[in-house]
């Protein structure tokens, strides 16, 4: 018995942290972002903007729930997607500094990051920041569907959307504290607060963070700068059921951190994000559901070194309607509009700059036996640019008797100019230029996925997208500018997911790139191994290796990087966890500016052991 609950409990962290590398896995549970509790293993919201079946998704997703990724002592949203297949996570610096998430080969400014159905881009002064200063804390899984989705989700979404959603209420009253501390001087204090009474369900959720990170050689603690990170996030969701077919609730997420950066003389950066819905989610029959979202999210950041500082304020509202329309027992509609209202002040726009866009879109699913066909269009019109239209087109098809499944999908995309590539006075010698065109995409994508046996699953997948008009640095006019022809990325993608032993469970993936933008790794492969046991303790090991890529100009040398973690459960109410991060103490750097003007090179953290304990009640 006590190896059947061990087995249990492997088989749900393992497809909860890695779902969808083959869906007939996926067991992880979770709430269906509606009126009632689903199975994440079974059930998605961001494929096609409507509550479905992972089983007919075209497109490659996977799930994280946010339980198992603590498990494994992963807290950041961009560590938990670089434990992914086909996905390259960049940073300027140690933790807190700017990073971009990169999927297959493309470039940051072509995922789009999308919280409580609010889509976040980098038209953001300082969408960097956001992402390397977010944490898991207050969320109940993160989502990342591959492949152009300009069609459902419009402007960035050329190589994938993230998704994040903020934690509901449980029905029974929760309260947690969460304490771990470490090297370089580490401390981290998360609580949550949870519960329900009657029809009102409510989450509250923080966590404050501080590091001294880890420096070396010209990098060191000497001086004004070195590379200090504090943060605090809060995550809030109410919901209130007005009746079994309505719901109204609002959520709410802030974020608040200040890093420091000791290259070039140094640097400070202070950030404040925050990101407020009202929703009212309604059933209005058995075919039809609708939902209405009102959105504010504001940014304020203050850039400053020892010559210079400089604000950014962006303020954008927001209105999104959502349909989904089960017409027959195999076709579904998802349909809807959406509204932003965009004010932007900085980089050479200190009086401000506002923009405004309008978006429609229609996607139509019919699912057969063994067969599902999927396709979407989105029309866009912004008061900068005018107007654009993406399309989707994608398949499905099941072969039972040798249980593989073939996926299929092509797709049109764009990317509308960031506000620094339109307005700054000055980007590394670059200035903004107003009269910048929208970039165009073209994407296909190949899968198979393939159960090989009850306990072991592969999957692999051909990609390609096609960018016409990229937007680049021009030196030669100190001007931001479209470029002429094709700028490409391609590749492939394997994924392997299973059970070695009843307690013994693991996961692999390779990624080849044979074009890539922004000097990206050729080859990437990444490894997990999960022990339990028994149902109180797991242990694990991850891997990752990076081929020699050129971030920031300058060759960097591959790296093999290895990280250990554990939990233990020692009552009902306490857990104790552990983990070592860069077991190897392997020196690597992220990012080398080097060059004439001075020292740019930016080291990872070296060894790093942190420990903690979370206490129930």
């Amino acid at each position: 018995m006590k190896q059947n609950n061990a087995k249990s409990a492997i088989k749900t962290t393992i497809a909860a942290s890695l779902a969808c590398l083959s869906p007939q896995l996926s067991t992880a549970h979770g709430e269906d972002g509606a009126h009632k509790t689903e199975d994440l293993g079974t059930t998605t919201v961001v494929a096609r903007r409507a509550l479905q079946d992972i089983g007919a998704t075209t497109s490659e997703l996977h799930t994280l729930s946010a339980e198992s990724l603590r498990e494994r002592g992963i807290y950041g949203v961009s560590d938990a997607l670089a434990t992914l297949p086909g996905v390259d996570v960049s940073s300027f610096s140690q933790p807190g500094n700017g990073q971009g998430v990169r999927i297959r080969g493309l470039r940051p400014q072509d995922t789009q990051f999308r919280i409580d159905g609010v889509r976040f881009t980098r038209r953001l002064g300082n969408f960097d920041s956001f992402i390397g200063q977010s944490f898991t804390t207050g969320l109940s899984r993160v989502e990342l569907l591959k492949g152009s989705q300009a069609a459902l989700y419009g402007s960035t979404a050329n190589g994938g959307v993230v998704n994040l959603i903020t934690q509901r209420g449980s029905q029974d009253r929760l309260s947690s504290i969460s304490v771990e501390a470490g090297s370089f001087n580490s401390l981290s204090v998360t609580d949550v607060n949870s519960g329900s009474k009657g029809k009102l369900s409510y989450y509250l959720s923080s966590r404050f963070s501080t590091t001294d990170n880890d420096t070396y050689g010209d990098n060191s603690e000497a001086g004004g700068y070195d590379s200090d990170y504090v943060n605090l996030t809060t995550a809030f969701r109410l919901g209130y059921a007005l009746s079994d077919d309505l719901e109204l609730g609002i959520t709410y997420r802030q974020m608040e951190g200040t890093v420091e950066g000791p290259q070039f003389g140094g640097s400070r950066s202070e950030n404040d994000f925050s990101l407020g819905t009202i929703y009212a989610d309604y059933r209005i029959n058995d075919a039809w559901k609708t939902k209405l979202t009102l959105s504010y999210l504001m940014e304020n950041s203050v850039f400053s070194d020892p010559f210079s500082k400089s604000h950014t304020d962006y303020d954008q509202f927001g209105i999104a309607w959502e349909n989904a329309y089960q017409y027959s027992g195999a076709g579904s509609l998802s349909f809807g509009a959406e509204y932003e209202n965009q004010d932007y002040r900085g980089f050479g726009a200190t009086t401000g700059v506002k923009d405004h866009y309008f978006a429609v879109y229609l996607n139509h699913s019919y699912d057969f036996k063994n067969l599902t066909i999927d396709a979407g269009i989105r029309y866009e019109d912004y008061q900068s640019f005018g107007s654009h239209t993406s399309w989707k087109a994608g398949a499905r098809y099941n072969l039972d008797k040798t249980n593989t499944v073939f996926t299929a999908n092509v797709a049109t995309g764009f990317n509308t100019p960031s506000l620094i590539q339109l307005y700054s006075p000055l980007d590394f010698g670059i200035a903004g230029n107003p009269n910048l065109d929208p970039e165009t995409t073209f994407g296909w994508d190949i899968g198979v996925e393939q159960k090989l046996n009850e306990n072991h699953s592969a999957s692999i997948a051909f990609f390609e997208t096609d960018i016409e008009d990229a937007i680049q640095r021009d030196f030669g006019a100190g001007l931001f500018a479209n470029s002429s022809g094709k700028t490409k990325a391609s590749g492939i993608e394997a994924a392997f997911i299973g059970d070695i032993t009843p307690n013994v469970a693991y996961e692999l993936s390779y990624t080849w790139l044979d074009r890539s933008l922004n000097d990206q790794p050729q080859q990437t492969a990444k490894a997990n191994i999960t022990y339990k046991p028994n149902s109180k303790t797991v242990l694990g090991l991850g891997a990752q290796y990076l081929d020699e890529r050129s971030y920031g100009g300058n060759t960097l040398e591959d790296a093999f990087i290895v990280r250990a973690y554990g939990s233990y459960q020692l009552t009902d109410n306490v857990k104790f966890n552990a983990r070592i991060e860069n077991l190897t103490d392997t020196e690597y750097s992220h990012v080398d500016f080097t060059s004439s003007f001075g020292p740019g090179d930016s080291p990872a953290r070296r060894l790093g052991v942190f420990g903690g304990v979370t206490i129930n009640w």
